[in-house]
């Protein structure tokens, strides 16, 4: 009910919008098919392919239960398929985008603007996985190279004004600069969530204190386990070190957590983060005679899922800063009030 609830909020608050500021939406002449309002329509239709699809995912096991014919769950390997087939055109659409100008553009002048991004984004989308994992399926060079890709376009124009004489990115409107930044934190959001997904190594297993075992390159010494109090909770917490090349990375200490309002344990793993990875190690059930299950999980560049949000909010925040627009928005209410003096 929460989720019908916030989605009901969300959605009917962008319609109301839509529907006060509608009169205001108005178009004078049309546009090419190579220019930047045909992108704009691309990228919204396809997100809203992606949206649609990710929202009768999550409703349609609702509606089959109100109906009574019984129950289903839609799990994971549906998302990701529907989720994915709009997101790889949006990616493309998004690298062009951000170069095309308004009402039309010659088709020669974006290819040669988009060239050079388009094959290092080719190029390292092919080599870097192989160079930093060994191994790379063909869904994640894809993912990679559209990931590059975008990155590239966005830091296509600040790179050129930097190269240029008489120059300087600061010479950016701040809307531009924002566009530049929204979208490359959407590269690095692809590039996360690719190679998050293509390597993530989780493994299960039984050890008791005193064990060592290797994960993906690290080594793992289960030291002891011993019983903590917290401030509203009893803990059997085990403590683990974490060892690469023979050096001592960190101590991660995963609990099992009894809170005194519930008898129920609730697991508590411990996380060992950073920029290239996070390292996860949770502590299971007891298995008897001190041995206990493990869980160990590392996700390369799971940071750069987040670090590409805060750059696409702070774009977004930055672009509707731009004096520009709020110039432009008067300069619009002082026309529709001379044209209504005008009537009357």
């Amino acid at each position: 009910m929460f989720i019908l609830l916030l989605l009901s909020v969300i959605s009917g608050g962008a319609l109301v919008l839509y529907a006060v500021r509608a009169r205001h939406l108005t178009v004078e002449g049309g546009f090419r098919l190579l220019s930047r309002e045909s992108f704009l329509l691309m990228n919204n239709i396809l997100l809203v392919v992606a949206t649609a699809a990710v929202l009768f995912g999550t409703l349609y096991p609702l509606f089959l239960d109100a109906l009574g014919q019984g129950k289903i769950s839609v799990g994971p390997p549906y998302f990701n398929t529907v989720f994915l087939i709009p997101m790889l055109p949006l990616v493309a659409v998004i690298g062009v985008g951000m170069h095309t100008t308004w009402v039309r553009m010659s088709g020669e002048s974006l290819i040669r603007r988009l060239m050079i991004p388009a094959g290092v984004a080719l190029v390292l989308g092919v080599s870097l996985p192989w160079l930093a994992f060994g191994q790379a399926s063909v869904l994640t060079i894809i993912g990679v190279t559209a990931a590059l890709w975008v990155i590239g376009a966005s830091l296509l124009e600040p790179i050129k004004r930097l190269i240029r004489r008489g120059s300087a990115p600061m010479a950016l409107t701040r809307g531009q600069w924002g566009m530049f930044l929204a979208h490359l934190g959407v590269g690095f959001f692809v590039l996360g969530a690719t190679v998050t997904s293509s390597y993530n190594v989780e493994t299960d297993s039984s050890a008791s204190p005193g064990d060592r075992w290797e994960v993906d390159g690290y080594e793992l010494v289960f030291r002891e386990v011993r019983q903590v109090q917290g401030p509203n909770y009893e803990a059997t917490e085990g403590e683990f070190e974490v060892r690469r090349d023979g050096r001592l990375i960190t101590l991660l200490t995963p609990q099992k957590r009894v809170y005194r309002v519930q008898s129920s344990p609730m697991t508590e793993a411990a996380i060992d983060v950073g920029w290239t990875r996070d390292l996860f190690v949770a502590l299971g059930d007891p298995l008897g005679d001190g041995a206990w299950s493990l869980r160990v999980q590392i996700k390369p560049l799971i940071r750069f899922i987040w670090l590409g949000a805060l750059i696409m909010a702070f774009g977004g925040l930055l672009a509707i800063t731009d004096p520009r627009y709020r110039a432009q928005r008067s300069r619009e209410d002082a026309r529709v009030r001379s044209q209504q003096v005008e009537t009357v």
